[in-house]
């Protein structure tokens, strides 16, 4: 009985950590700041890999914030454009976390894939459409 109570408030603790953390991304959006969006990016030039990291989006334009060694050698394309918005594919969704949305972008180096979670797709999409 003990077990389940600490792991009910253990998620309790978790969900609010992380509503917090996107409210006050979305604040900082709304105020014009630069904000970190977590996502996966798939670049054109390392074909088939997801590379995790953050975008970082203001009022100075985008940039990529890399979490691993791979992601480090990329940098983001000039002239993105959005192309489309999905949802991952099962083939996909083992990979990424499968309640992520996709959203596909073209470029002069080719197709570019960033998936981001629902709550963090307006950033990304008002980031794009202004570039």
């Amino acid at each position: 009985m003990i077990e389940l109570v600490v792991v009910l408030a253990a998620a309790g603790l978790t969900a609010w950590l992380f509503r917090r953390r996107v409210k006050q991304r979305a604040d900082s959006a709304a105020q014009g700041n630069e904000i970190k969006i977590p996502c996966v990016l798939r670049h054109p030039s390392l074909e088939g890999q997801w590379l995790r990291g953050r975008l970082l989006v203001g009022p100075s334009g985008m940039g990529w914030e890399p979490q691993t060694k791979a992601g480090a050698a990329v940098s983001l394309p000039a002239g993105m454009r959005q192309v489309s918005v999905r949802s991952p594919s099962w083939r996909e969704a083992v990979k990424i976390n499968g309640g992520s949305r996709i959203v596909e972008c073209s470029s002069p180096e080719g197709a570019l894939l960033v998936a981001v979670m629902p709550n963090e797709l307006d950033h990304l999409l008002n980031a794009l459409n202004s570039s």
